[in-house]
């Protein structure tokens, strides 16, 4: 089975345009950050890949935790991006998550550990970065 995602994008010729990307029928303003003397007008590419990296582990962590049957926990996730420039040249070096997960009962902790981890593991996002993109998980476990 295949699945296919589209998506449309507007720009103009100039590195400091704001552009248009329409998601599922909705249109949202993208441009270059203002760190990176850009506009920094609506998102840019680097909090969408950010967006897409975390949505995919939350969801993937949330997935395996209804299979689980850990049903009344809690998930929080911050999630980091960082970027290093080396003579001009951007490149997305890690991604860092900060799963919090609350109101667990305690016999549910060990399995709740390795899920944190596993879930990295199975996230469609998380595997095309690998090779290329560090992604680690530093989870914090608060118990009912």
């Amino acid at each position: 089975m295949r699945h296919s995602f589209h998506q449309s994008l507007h720009w103009n010729h100039k590195r400091n345009t704001v552009g248009e990307v329409t998601l599922a029928g909705h249109t949202h303003q993208f441009s270059i950050p203002a760190s990176l003397d850009g506009p920094g007008k609506g998102t840019n590419p680097d909090e969408l890949l950010l967006s897409s990296a975390a949505g995919c582990y939350i969801m993937t962590l949330g997935a395996m935790f209804e299979r689980s049957q850990i049903t009344h926990a809690e998930i929080e996730l911050h999630s980091e991006l960082i970027v290093e420039v080396n003579e001009g040249i951007y490149k997305v070096q890690e991604i860092r998550h900060h799963p919090t997960i609350r109101n667990f009962p305690s016999n549910k902790k060990k399995i709740i550990e390795r899920l944190v981890h596993k879930a990295d593991e199975r996230c469609m996002i998380s595997n095309a970065l690998k090779g290329n993109v560090l992604i680690t998980i530093h989870p914090s476990l608060e118990e009912e």
